[in-house]
């Protein structure tokens, strides 16, 4: 006996609403292009597989704001949300850096073991996200969100595209701070929200502007500016944890 679909998307006669579908319908795209990514990164196109992987990023952050909008969020779409997060988030992005910096190693070595321990926080992190239905995501994050922690994993071949040569001589290193990156994700430091920024109309002028620029940037320079994302990220995190505690000890 099939399980039946959820409320949310049937109407009271019990049939399906097409446009209910729409963000699910984005969510498996969203798979298939993280999975077309790994398929660059076996035919050793990296470059195409970040591309396909950032895309991945976008259509995630998308498909729950035009749930939202139809009025079309169910139970079917957040655990299929959860599953095409860990499989392009925890496990495409180690896979994609171990194609194209460890690629040549014929031993399982610590590299691989972080990699692993990158997934497992993943799959980790995206539980407890699951479980704590009670948190509120438009405040602040607990611990680095998924697709977070995949431009993070991701930094090593950022900079190997850009012909850093030190990140495939130093698989100590970049397994160091791949169990950091791990380690953020399952942490309880609070992290920044996008959903909790509220521009107000009168600095619109210099937004704008400034997402023009950066989309620009990430379009012409898209390894140096996903590098600069990385790091900014890395840097503002210990600050912002530092003034969310601030602000709650004066509550």
């Amino acid at each position: 006996m099939t399980e039946p679909l959820d409320r949310d998307l049937t109407q009271a006669k019990g049939r399906v609403r097409p446009l209910a579908l729409f963000p699910n319908f984005m969510t498996l795209g969203a798979v298939c292009v993280g999975l077309t990514s790994v398929r660059f990164a076996l035919d050793g196109r990296i470059d195409m597989a970040v591309i396909a992987l950032v895309v991945a990023m976008i259509l995630d952050g998308l498909d729950g704001r035009l749930a939202r909008a139809l009025n079309s969020t169910s139970r079917i779409g957040k655990e299929l949300d959860t599953l095409a997060d860990f499989f392009n988030f925890g496990i495409a992005p180690g896979l994609i850096l171990h194609l194209a910096l460890f690629s040549d190693s014929t031993r399982v070595d610590f590299t691989w073991v972080a990699i692993m321990v990158v997934a497992a926080c993943c799959a980790y992190r995206l539980a407890r996200f699951n479980a704590n239905e009670d948190t509120d995501p438009s405040k602040t994050f607990e611990g680095v969100p998924a697709p977070t922690l995949a431009l993070l994993t991701l930094m090593p071949v950022y900079l190997y595209l850009l012909e850093f040569n030190f990140v495939t001589e130093s698989p100590a290193l970049i397994s160091a701070y791949l169990i950091f990156c791990g380690f953020l994700a399952v942490s309880q430091v609070p992290t920044i929200s996008l959903k909790s920024f509220k521009i107000p109309s009168a600095y619109m002028f210099i937004v704008v502007p400034m997402m023009i620029i950066h989309m620009a940037s990430l379009l012409i320079y898209p390894w140096e500016t996903l590098t600069v994302m990385s790091l900014l990220y890395l840097v503002c995190m210990p600050i912002f944890a530092i003034r969310h505690r601030s602000l709650t000890d004066a509550d």
